[in-house]
């Protein structure tokens, strides 16, 4: 996608603006995602993949800022038209500590797995993203961000250090020590970490799946005076590198190739002398299913606290226009964290989150109805719309007067295909969530020198409505003469609470840490499915299944489901130089069968840090030397659905029955692999 962006503050025009390209790299390579800004304004851009950037600046005397990410910050004067930069590491940067899991952390140089980490989000906020996984574009090595096709209400797919399982890579997020909670703006982001390897996502066991864990630590409340801030975002976006079908003219041409090269005669159809209307382009599909979409982000905070008492609120709302025509995602989100110190062990802490979306999405990877293979489908010779009646065009025309001239429109030659335009406006898509959290922390320091108790509980409640009316589609093409409307609607609820023991200890040249946790959760889903066709009126204010010709109901409970862990780590280091860590979890899953409920994910992880060595000179371009191993074993319980237990029962107008139950086979063993994937049931039917 391409991205730019500009806050609330109006800019004037300068009449002897400059244009400043160049390269930002590192060591020789180049680095993506650098924030290359006029220092005391707004105007700004990012590096491209090959660390490129173009900057339009107000004069010659404008300061340019480049940073990163972990990489000290560099300023140029705008005296040249193309300026390269080099950024180094920020040597400061490794003397950060890092969040590692259960209350558990450590000093980045003296990490012995593999880690990425974002201690400064604020610099990622001010660009116009609309999602957390947007935010980490480019910014870390190994992570890639693959992007939703347009569709504003799609997740962005994140994959850490390349495909982990063929069941699924999803990735598991855990804000503030709890995983799945939702971020209420990424305006509340104070750091993220990114656990790349097994050893450092076993401690999550079989909830880390394959495709890695996200530990994201929001911002908390401070002392000091009332202070309170605003923030606006504006940009837009556009997509870049589409693909293109074939224009009119050329797909002839290719066709009189395919069937000179095959022996065969060629159609009727696609002789233009007999079906003229084939042989000139009149659509470009991707242009008009694609659009230069907004987005905007506003966030308010308060923040006011004194030494025994803080408090933070946030109040936020996005604003985020799909690339895809008709499209959009639309959320305000509320946030409030409180902290109580009661005496000078005792501290607890309190979250709150609420999030309110509304959306419009479209399907955009079906072969037939989704809207992007259609626009490559769709014959470029076609027209958006009928001139006869201004309905929705077909795949070739309808007049009356070319079929008796030509004796055929020939729209079989073009085979199945949907107008894209049709299939963006026409559907009538609605979704609406509304997502509630709660996390309750309590927190004991020094029981004894170093030790420390951590107790948490969350709830969440989330309710979701959803309703989808799907006209007649008559056009020449993939005609569907029915129309459906398909409304559910789902109340979700869960509860996690985990208990932490945390010791470190500094004996001389010998360092100690360890914890034992101990954690539960508990899930369950009821939904409504209703589905109702035959209207004989698609007005918008009769798009109600009361008006429906026939009705079918589907009850669906997911769950409950419930999980207990034990979890514990212990790391060990000599004179700063060398690093062992070890951990273990087991799961205990509900969702299994007793015989076989439970899994172990064990993980360990080795470490010499040769620059700490005596021998070892260290210079300007190399001041950390450091040699790691590390293995582990990690679970992926999200492949398996919770419901093996549930009933589905499918209710149908004047007739019903029930459906059978989904089964587990008792037989079976938890798999077990080395960080790709733990299968939990291969014989799961």
């Amino acid at each position: 996608m391409f991205l730019t962006f500009m806050s609330i503050s109006s800019q004037s025009v300068w009449a002897q603006s400059t244009q400043v390209k160049g390269t930002v790299s590192s060591e020789g390579l180049p680095l993506v995602g650098v924030s290359v800004s006029v220092k005391g304004t707004t105007i700004g851009t990012i590096t491209d993949l090959d660390g490129k950037y173009t900057l339009d600046v107000p004069n010659k005397q404008s300061i340019i800022r480049y940073s990163f990410i972990g990489y000290e910050t560099v300023e140029r004067v705008a005296n040249a038209g193309i300026i390269d930069v080099t950024l180094t590491e920020n040597a400061q940067s490794l003397d950060q500590v890092v969040v590692l899991g259960y209350g558990s952390n450590a000093r980045k140089q003296d990490l012995s797995a593999a880690v990425g980490v974002i201690s400064n989000a604020d610099e990622l906020t001010v660009r116009p993203v609309s999602s957390t996984e947007n935010m980490l574009q480019g910014q870390l090595a190994g992570v890639t961000i693959s992007s939703n096709g347009g569709d504003p209400t799609s997740t962005p797919n994140i994959v850490i250090r390349g495909q982990g399982s063929q069941l699924g890579d999803n990735v598991l997020w855990v804000v503030d020590g709890v995983p799945g909670m939702a971020i209420a703006s990424m305006n509340d982001i104070e750091s993220i970490v990114v656990l790349k390897d097994a050893a450092s996502a076993a401690i999550y066991g079989a909830q880390a799946g394959a495709g890695g864990v996200v530990l994201v630590t929001t911002k908390k409340a401070k002392k000091g005076e009332p202070s309170l801030s605003y923030e606006g975002i504006f940009g837009t976006r556009e997509a870049t590198n589409l693909l293109q079908s074939l224009t009119a003219e050329q797909q002839i041409e290719m066709r009189k190739t395919s069937f000179s090269n095959a022996g065969l005669t060629l159609p009727i159809g696609w002789d233009t002398s007999r079906n003229p209307y084939v042989g000139t382009t009149r659509t470009d599909w991707m242009d008009e299913i694609f659009r230069t979409a907004a987005y905007q982000r506003h966030n308010v905070t308060l923040n006011v606290g004194t030494e025994s008492f803080k408090n933070r609120i946030s109040f936020s709302s996005d604003n985020d226009q799909g690339t895809l025509i008709n499209t959009f995602n639309k959320s305000i989100n509320l946030r409030y964290n409180a902290s109580m110190k009661l005496n000078k062990w005792v501290t607890i802490s309190e979250d709150f989150v609420w999030k309110n979306t509304q959306s419009r999405g479209i399907d955009t990877g079906s072969a037939y109805s989704g809207a992007i293979l259609s626009a490559l489908y769709m014959p470029r010779s076609a027209t958006v719309y009928n001139p006869l009646d201004g309905s929705y065009g077909g795949v070739t025309t309808e007049d009356p007067a070319y079929i008796a001239k030509y004796g055929s429109n020939f729209a079989d030659i073009h085979g199945d295909a949907i107008n894209p335009v049709r299939l963006l406006l026409a559907d009538n898509n609605y979704n609406k969530t509304s997502n509630t959290w709660t996390n309750t922390t309590l927190e004991i320091a020094n029981i004894i020198d170093g030790l420390k108790f951590t107790s948490r509980f969350s709830y969440n409640l989330e309710s979701n409505y959803y309703k989808n009316f799907t006209p007649i589609r008559d056009e020449i093409g993939k005609p569907d003469m029915s129309n459906t409307l398909n409304e559910s609607t789902y109340r979700s609820d869960q509860w996690k609470t985990e208990n932490t023991l945390t010791y470190d200890g500094i004996f001389g040249k010998h360092s100690v840490s360890g914890l034992l946790s101990t954690t539960a959760d508990h899930y369950e889903l009821r939904e409504l499915k209703v589905s109702g066709t035959g209207f004989s009126d698609e007005s918008d204010f009769l798009q109600y299944l009361a008006f429906a010709g026939s009705t079918t109901a589907q009850d669906k409970l997911d769950g409950p489901d419930a999980n207990v862990s034990l979890i514990t780590r212990l790391a060990y280091s000599y004179d700063d130089r060398y690093f062992v860590t070890g951990s273990w979890r087991r799961d205990y899953a509900g969702r299994l069968p007793k015989e076989n409920n439970y899994g172990d994910f064990p993980a360990t992880t080795l470490a010499w840090k040769i620059s700490s060595e005596k021998f070892f000179k260290k210079t300007d371009l190399l001041s950390l030397l450091k040699i790691r191993a590390s293995w582990g074993r990690v679970g992926n319980i999200s492949s398996l659905k919770r419901n093996y237990k549930s009933l589905i029962l499918n209710k149908e107008e004047n007739t019903g029955n029930n459906s059978g139950q989904y089964g587990v086979p008792t037989g079976g063993k938890w798999g077990t692999s080395v960080y790709k994937n733990t299968a939990i049931n291969p014989d799961l039917t």
